[in-house]
């Protein structure tokens, strides 16, 4: 996981940059409730499907790694 510090003028402070993976579509719920969006045309084109996979993502809150779990997938 990456984590970068944003200007002091710019809320918020921190932006996180990370990749979950997993089977089955990505649970939108665990978008919505990190306030995460996919990074890039590449990883919105792997939110639905069926296969294992990783998606890469970018919040300004820390991601809910146990949250995540419950769903069946991990972060990176």
């Amino acid at each position: 996981m990456e984590t970068r510090k944003l200007p002091a003028a710019d809320r918020p402070r921190e932006w996180y940059r990370y990749h979950v993976t997993g089977v089955g579509n990505v649970p939108m719920d665990m978008l919505r409730y990190d306030a995460a969006y996919p990074l890039g045309s590449y990883s919105v084109s792997r939110i639905l499907g069926t296969e294992r996979r990783t998606v890469e993502l970018a919040s300004y809150r820390k991601p809910t790694v146990d949250r995540w779990a419950s769903f069946g997938w991990v972060v990176a």
